[in-house]
């Protein structure tokens, strides 16, 4: 992998059923399947090179759960951390929480919630196209940087985006 290169794929958590608080609402069994296709999904996307090393995940249960359900296909993920600053964080803060990383993590899982998820794919790619994360969806992108703390709007390409629901990633 190119040193000048970060990997970052943004992951909307599953589909999740009712519960008394929002942080708790637990995944549905579609959403259970969904992470689960989704790891499968993750497995051979790594092929193109977008291995994970590292996860920031939401301290919400459906986010937490999300991760649990893909884990298996993520055999480059060494650590993952909950982040409070990912609960329903809004674009800026979700940027801001990014810039923080250190330089060494160079390929990163964050899953989390919409809206703000998919307005910052939308803001890191520069345009509208990028977003719309359908529960348990991913945006990979790539972004020409040695650091995190350069991250900004139009920094990133969209490389793929990976749906529950289909067979083949949509090539942009």
């Amino acid at each position: 992998m190119n040193g000048a290169m970060k990997h970052l794929i943004l992951m909307r958590h599953a589909s999740a059923g009712p519960a008394a608080g929002d942080r708790e609402r637990p995944l549905s069994a579609a959403g259970q399947s969904e992470a689960q296709r989704m790891g499968r999904a993750l497995a051979a996307f790594s092929a193109s090179g977008f291995r994970p090393e590292r996860a920031l995940v939401s301290p919400a249960r459906r986010a937490q759960e999300t991760l649990a359900g893909v884990r298996s296909g993520l055999h480059s993920l060494a650590a993952a951390q909950t982040d409070e600053a990912l609960y329903l964080g809004s674009p800026g803060q979700l940027l801001a929480r990014l810039q923080q990383l250190p330089d060494e993590t160079a390929q990163l899982l964050l899953v989390g919630h919409n809206p703000g998820l998919s307005e910052l794919a939308q803001l890191l790619v520069g345009r509208a196209e990028a977003g719309g994360l359908a529960p348990a969806a991913c945006a990979a992108l790539r972004i020409e940087s040695m650091s995190w703390r350069d991250l900004a709007p139009g920094c990133a390409e969209l490389v793929e985006l990976l749906r529950p629901g289909h067979a083949q990633a949509r090539r942009e």
